[in-house]
C-alpha cells in the first residue's frame, strides 16, 4: 500500500504554521505539510505528536522533510552559495521511498529566488557521478540533483539502482533544472523521479532519512514536494480502497514551553511564573525575584538603591532612610546622614523621606525652616479665640459665650447615599454640595473607557475609540536613574476592544490627526543611554564578571510602539531626522513645510505594537486593559507636557483604523479631541512619505481578493470564496473557481478505457506511475 506525502518548504526563519489537507485518491493519502528551511541550522521541524510541546500537531503523521546544510562555500566560484541536501524523515527504518512527483492536482516545485548551480559534468541526476573526478573537478561534488537514496553511481553489490525520471513534453523541468531554473511539474500528465521497489535506493536505514534532492544556490530555497511511501517497505496486491492509518513514529524536531516570569516594570526580574512558548518575550523575564514589579527601581541586587523613597530598591526587605532625629517631618540638613530601617516604609521615629523638606535644626521641633539669611525661624503657633457655637465645626465646650472665632467649612458634607461625595462622617449636612458625576462611568464591557468600578452607571460617557493616557514611572532625584529633579512618565495608546496592532504613531499637517508633544524642547536626553528609540539601548555592561546598570537609561526620553528599555520592535520614523533627536527639535505636525505632510513612526516589520493589559502602569484608568505604549518622558518636577498623535491600528475584521488623542500630565481625566478620539476612516489617506497615499489592500497573491495595488496589508484576506475544483476535466469543474481546494472528482467515460489510467482519472500521469510501483515486483496468481 502506498502513502503520498506532499511536503511544502520554505526557507524562512519565521515560519511558524503547520497545514494539513487530506486527499482521498483511491489506495493513496495525500498529506501537505508546512515545515521551514533554516539558514544557519541544521533542521527545521515542522510536525510534532507530544502533546506537551510547542508545536504539538494533533494531526501530525510519521513522516517529514528536513532540510540539511551540506556546505557552505566561502571561496572559489562558488563563493556565497550554499549546497541543500533535502530528505525524507520516515517511521521505521524499513520504509521506503519509491517516487517524488507532481502534476496538476499535486504541483511539484522546488524553486531558489536566484538560479541553480549546474556543474558542466553534473546531470538531472547523480547516476553518473564518479567521485574520483572530484580531485580534479572541485566544483563537481557540488552540482544540484535530484535522486531517491544515492549521491553518485549506484552500488550495484549493495542492492541500488539508478534514479528513473519521467516528463511531460509541454513542461520539460529536467531540461529547465540542468539550465539552471526552478523545478515545476503542474500540468496533468504529471512528472516524476522515482526508484523500482526491488532496489536499496529508497529504503530508509537505520538514520531514518532518505535523500531526495541536492541543490546549490546564493538564493531562498523553496518549494513543494509530493513523495510515496511503502510503510515497512510491505507492498499489498489488491488492497484498492483501503484508508490508510499512518503510525505514529519518528517525528521532526519538538519544542517545548520555557518558565517565564511576569515582569510589568522591565527591570529583567519578575514575580508570577508562566509557562510559554517562544522563548524570551517582552513583559516576562527569565528570573524571577522581584519584589516591587511596578517600578524598575527594585529588584534583587540592585546596586544602585536610591535612599528615602520608599522602594526596596534591592529587595532585601529593609530600607536606607534619611534621619529626622526631632521627629517632626523635616529631614536632616546633611543629606549623607542616614539611618538603617528594618522596614521601607521611613515613617518610623526619627526617619525620613527623600521628599521631606531639610530642617533647619533636627534637634528642635519648634526651629524647622530658615530665613534668607540663614537663621532658623521658630513655629509660632498663633493662639487665637475659641468657638462657641455648637453648630460650627471647631465648638469648643470651654470656650466663653462672647468667643466666636467658629468656621463652618471643614465638617460639611453630603448627606445622600447616591451622591459620589456621600459623607456620613458630616456634621453639617449641606445638599447643595452633592456631586454626581465624578464617580459616574461607562458599564459596557465593549467601551474603551469601560470602567468596572463606576459607582454611578453611565453609559452615555462610553466611548469607542481611542485615546492616550499618562502613567507615572518614578522621580528622579540625587543623580541617582536620572538627572536631579525630574520625574519620568510613561505614554500609552488606550486602543478599541477590536484592535490587534497598533501600527502607526503620526501627525498629518492640516490634516485631522495632529502629532504634538509639548513643551519638547525640555525632556530629557541621556548621554550614557540615549537613542530616539528604545529596543537596542544596552541598560547594564559586564566589566570583569560584574554586571553593572545604567540607571540613566530609565529616564531617558524615547518613542516605540510597544517596547521597552532593551527591548521591543524597529520603528521606521518619517518627518524628522532621528540623529537631531537629542538635540531637541520642534516636534509639532504643524510646523512641517508642507500641507499633507507627515510627522511621526511605525512599526519596520509585520511583528510589535499588540496591545496588554498596563492597567497597573496607569491606576486602573479605564481602558487600561488594552493599551500599547507609545513614549517615555522625563521632565523637570514642576512642569507639564502635553502628548498628542494620531493612531492607526488594525482591527478585526475591518483592516486599518485612525484616530487621535491627547492627555495632559497634571490632569488625572481622559481627556482627546474630537470626543473620544476623533476617529477617520480607513479611506482617508494618510501620508507615510510627504507623498504618497496608503492604499490598504489583501497583500497576500494566493487569497481570492488579493490586491495588487494595495501597499499596506489590511488583515482581511479570503482564501475560500474562490475556492474548487479547477481542473477541466474533472466532474466538478468550477469555471468560477481560482484557488484549487483538491476536491476535484473523475469517472471513466462509456467508451473504451484508456490504457495506463490505473487511477480511473480519464488520463495518464505521475499519479498512475504511483498506482503501478505499489503492485510492481509483485507476483500474480
Amino acid at each position: 500500500m502506498t502513502h503520498v506525502i506532499g511536503v511544502i518548504l520554505t526557507h524562512s526563519l519565521t515560519c511558524n504554521g503547520l497545514t494539513f489537507i487530506s486527499h482521498r485518491m483511491r489506495n493513496t493519502v495525500l498529506l501537505s505539510l508546512l515545515t521551514c528551511l533554516g539558514s544557519l541550522s541544521s533542521a527545521f521541524s515542522q510536525s510534532c505528536s507530544d502533546p506537551v510541546a510547542c508545536n504539538y500537531n494533533p494531526e501530525a503523521g510519521p513522516y517529514c522533510v528536513q532540510t540539511e546544510i551540506h556546505y557552505v562555500h566561502t571561496e572559489g566560484d562558488l563563493a556565497g552559495m550554499t549546497t541543500y541536501r533535502v530528505y525524507v524523515l520516515t517511521d521505521t527504518p524499513e520504509d521506503k521511498v519509491s517516487a517524488v512527483f507532481g502534476d496538476s492536482l499535486s504541483p511539484l516545485t522546488i524553486s531558489t529566488t536566484t538560479e541553480f548551480f549546474q556543474d558542466p559534468l553534473g546531470a538531472v541526476t547523480p547516476n553518473a557521478i564518479n567521485p574520483l573526478l572530484y580531485p580534479a573537478f572541485p566544483s563537481l561534488p557540488y552540482d544540484s540533483w535530484i535522486t531517491v537514496g544515492i549521491e553518485q553511481v549506484p552500488s550495484t553489490p549493495d542492492g541500488e539502482g539508478e534514479v528513473l525520471t519521467v516528463q511531460d513534453a509541454e513542461q520539460p523541468w529536467m531540461t529547465n533544472f540542468e539550465a539552471g531554473d526552478n523545478i515545476e511539474i503542474s500540468t496533468s500528465i504529471g512528472g516524476s523521479w522515482f526508484v523500482t521497489s526491488d532496489l536499496s535506493n529508497g529504503t530508509a536505514g537505520a538514520d531514518l532519512k532518505i535523500l531526495i534532492g541536492q541543490f546549490t544556490t546564493d538564493g531562498d530555497l523553496s518549494g513543494t514536494v509530493n513523495v510515496a511511501i511503502f510503510p515497512e517497505g510491505e507492498q499489498v496486491q489488491g488492497s484498492e480502497g483501503d484508508v490508510v492509518s499512518l503510525p505514529i513514529g519518528v517525528m521532526c524536531e519538538c519544542t517545548y514551553p520555557d518558565t517565564l516570569y511576569v515582569d510589568n516594570d522591565g527591570d529583567g526580574f519578575g514575580t508570577t511564573p508562566v509557562v510559554l512558548c517562544g522563548g524570551l518575550q517582552e513583559g516576562y523575564a527569565l528570573q524571577g525575584g522581584d519584589c516591587n514589579d511596578n517600578t524598575a527601581l527594585a529588584y534583587p541586587g540592585n546596586p544602585f538603591e536610591a535612599v528615602g523613597d520608599g522602594i526596596d530598591g534591592n529587595c532585601d526587605g529593609n530600607e536606607l532612610c534619611y534621619r529626622d532625629t526631632d521627629n517632626d517631618g523635616y529631614r536632616s540638613l546633611d543629606t549623607t546622614d542616614t539611618m538603617f530601617s528594618p522596614n521601607i516604609n521611613c515613617s518610623e521615629f526619627g526617619e525620613a523621606y527623600v521628599y521631606q523638606p531639610f530642617d533647619c535644626n533636627d534637634t528642635d521641633t519648634s526651629l524647622t525652616l530658615a530665613d534668607e539669611d540663614g537663621n532658623c525661624l521658630e513655629n509660632v503657633v498663633l493662639a487665637g479665640d475659641l468657638c462657641s457655637d455648637p453648630g460650627a465645626c471647631n465648638y469648643n465646650p470651654e470656650a466663653s459665650a462672647e468667643e466666636d472665632n467658629c468656621e463652618y467649612l471643614s465638617c460639611r458634607g453630603c448627606p445622600n447615599p447616591t451622591a459620589c461625595n456621600y459623607d456620613p462622617d458630616a456634621l453639617i449636612l449641606t445638599e447643595a454640595i452633592c456631586e454626581y458625576t465624578s464617580c459616574a462611568g461607562c458599564s459596557n464591557p465593549e467601551a474603551t473607557n469601560y470602567n468596572p468600578n463606576a459607582v454611578i452607571s453611565d453609559d452615555g460617557l462610553c466611548f469607542f475609540t481611542g485615546v492616550l493616557a499618562i502613567g507615572p514611572v518614578g522621580i528622579n532625584y540625587n543623580e541617582e536613574g536620572g538627572p536631579n529633579g525630574t520625574y519620568t512618565n510613561e505614554v500609552y495608546a488606550l486602543l478599541p476592544p477590536a484592535a490587534i496592532r497598533l501600527k502607526r504613531v503620526l501627525g498629518v499637517k492640516g490634516g485631522n490627526v495632529r502629532l504634538r508633544v509639548a513643551p519638547f524642547d525640555q525632556m530629557y536626553q541621556s548621554a550614557s543611554c540615549g537613542d530616539w528609540m528604545p529596543h537596542d539601548m544596552a541598560s547594564s555592561v559586564e566589566v570583569d564578571g560584574v554586571v553593572f546598570t545604567n540607571p540613566d537609561c530609565y529616564a531617558d526620553s524615547w518613542f516605540t510602539i510597544g517596547g521597552t528599555v532593551g527591548s521591543g520592535p524597529v520603528l521606521e520614523p518619517f518627518g524628522f531626522d532621528p540623529s537631531s533627536f537629542e538635540q531637541n527639535p520642534t516636534f509639532d505636525s504643524d510646523d512641517l513645510a508642507l500641507e499633507g505632510d507627515s510627522l511621526g513612526w511605525q512599526l519596520a516589520g509585520d511583528t510589535g505594537g499588540e496591545p496588554g493589559n498596563f492597567c497597573e502602569q496607569l491606576l486602573n484608568r479605564p481602558g487600561c486593559a488594552n493599551a500599547v505604549r507609545i513614549a517615555r518622558v522625563t521632565m523637570p518636577i514642576g512642569q507639564s507636557f502635553l502628548f498628542q498623535a494620531g493612531l492607526t491600528y488594525s482591527a478585526l475584521g475591518t483592516g486599518e483604523r485612525s484616530l487621535t488623542g491627547q492627555d495632559f500630565t497634571d490632569d488625572s481625566s481622559i481627556s482627546s479631541s474630537g470626543g473620544g478620539g476623533g476617529e477617520a476612516d480607513s479611506d482617508d489617506p494618510v501620508i507615510t512619505d510627504g507623498n504618497t497615499a496608503t492604499t490598504f489592500g489583501c497583500l497576500n497573491e494566493l487569497a481570492c481578493n488579493y490586491n495588487a495595488s494595495a501597499n499596506e496589508d489590511s488583515g482581511n484576506c479570503d482564501f475560500t470564496s474562490c475556492a474548487g475544483c479547477t481542473y477541466v476535466d474533472a466532474d466538478n469543474y468550477s469555471d468560477t473557481a481560482t484557488l484549487d481546494d483538491g476536491t476535484c472528482t473523475f469517472t471513466l467515460g462509456t467508451g473504451e478505457e484508456c490504457f495506463g489510467d490505473f487511477n480511473g482519472d480519464g488520463g495518464v500521469g505521475s499519479a498512475d506511475l504511483l498506482e503501478f510501483l505499489s503492485v510492481f515486483n509483485n507476483t500474480c496468481e
